[in-house]
């Protein structure tokens, strides 16, 4: 009563009308200052999911060629991936060492259009050259298509009882190409390998080229909800320049007539290495990778191209390069998603590694 009695001298209203007043006021902005403000921009993007789809990748030694023993790639992130590379001994610090320049290319997409499921293939892939194996969805069985999200070859495996003990599968063979393809089969991805090595070194690296077995793991991503894909395929070759010491070599390329908003991805890629004379040698390695240059903002890529070159101080062979790579253009809807495009690039020493490097 002396509250209200208070009130009534000092406001002129009755307290249970002031209380009304009061509230009326301060429940609107106390609900504005809880409630979550607008956003722009990248922070608009925060609660939706993230992908990130792989676009191709090149690997170049800095000093020499070498004979191939590893090759790493996989797109983790928009703003890293994971690269390794490791040649023979001459590459990996026990006679000489090398490092490498890489680059990788990949794309991030912010926005619920696209539904996305991350798998590897594990295959093992003998003196035949070629292996196919199959991997099952386990979450998304709506999935309409399957795209490369990297991969890795790796001589450093068991061998089988026909292998020479006289040479380490570790320091690799020297190459004639090498490949691998995905594709959604019956609710499946099929993944496909081929790795061809040809003898053109020591004995003991020739002797053991007929027998060797090779690791291969495809990196995939399977997708739901594109509603517009474009598919082209590059193919190209040509004889490459043979007159060492280091030769004038260079990949090819080809402009691509894609439009539209969206992404690029590479269903598979073959690189080859082919005698000129029709033998089997191969050849040490400087340079090789599949590309596609993603543009910063979702808009189309200029290029597709690759390379598969022998450039060195001592040229084994006259070769001729061929490529033939698969491609894809996802087109997005620009109002449901927001695309960033990033090639990672730099150098970093022989051996696996997340890129870019500290």
């Amino acid at each position: 009563r002396e509250l209200g009695a208070r009130c009534r001298r000092r406001f002129g209203v009755d307290p249970a009308i002031l209380i009304r007043m009061m509230t009326r006021l301060f429940i609107p902005v106390l609900a504005f200052a809880c409630s979550k403000a607008p956003s722009t921009g990248d922070t608009a993007q925060t609660d939706m999911p993230v992908h990130t789809l792989w676009s191709g990748w090149n690997h170049t030694w800095g000093l020499l060629s070498h004979r191939l023993s590893l090759i790493h790639i996989k797109a983790i992130d928009g703003t890293t991936a994971s690269s390794g590379i490791m040649g023979g001994d001459w590459s990996t610090g026990e006679q000489w060492s090398d490092d490498v320049n890489y680059r990788v290319h990949q794309q991030r997409i912010a926005g619920e259009q696209l539904r996305v499921e991350h798998g590897e293939t594990r295959l093992m892939v003998g003196p035949e050259g070629s292996a196919t194996a199959v991997s099952r969805l386990s979450a998304l069985d709506s999935a309409t298509l399957v795209v490369l999200q990297g991969f890795e070859i790796d001589t450093d495996v068991a061998q089988n009882g026909d292998y020479p003990d006289d040479y380490d599968p570790a320091l690799g063979y020297t190459s004639r190409g090498f490949g691998v393809t995905v594709a959604l089969e019956d609710g499946q991805v099929k993944a496909q390998a081929t790795v061809r090595w040809g003898p053109r070194d020591r004995p003991d690296v020739n002797s053991a080229v007929p027998f060797a077995l090779t690791g291969v793991t495809v990196y995939w991503t399977a997708i739901d909800g594109a509603d517009g894909v474009t598919s082209s395929t590059y193919v190209a070759n040509q004889d490459l320049a043979h007159a060492p010491p280091n030769s004038p070599q260079a990949g090819m390329s080809e402009p691509l007539a894609w439009s539209g908003t969206g992404v690029a991805a590479i269903q598979g890629f073959d690189l080859s290495l082919t005698d000129t004379d029709g033998g089997a040698g191969g050849d040490y390695l400087r340079s090789f990778g599949a590309e596609i240059r993603p543009s910063a903002d979702g808009t189309p890529p200029e290029n597709i191209g690759g390379e598969i070159l022998t450039s060195a101080p001592i040229e084994l062979g006259e070769m001729t390069m061929g490529l033939k790579i698969e491609a894809l253009w996802i087109t997005l809807d620009p109002d449901l998603n927001t695309i960033t495009g990033d090639t990672i690039e730099g150098v970093h020493p022989v051996g696996r590694h997340t890129v870019p490097t500290e």
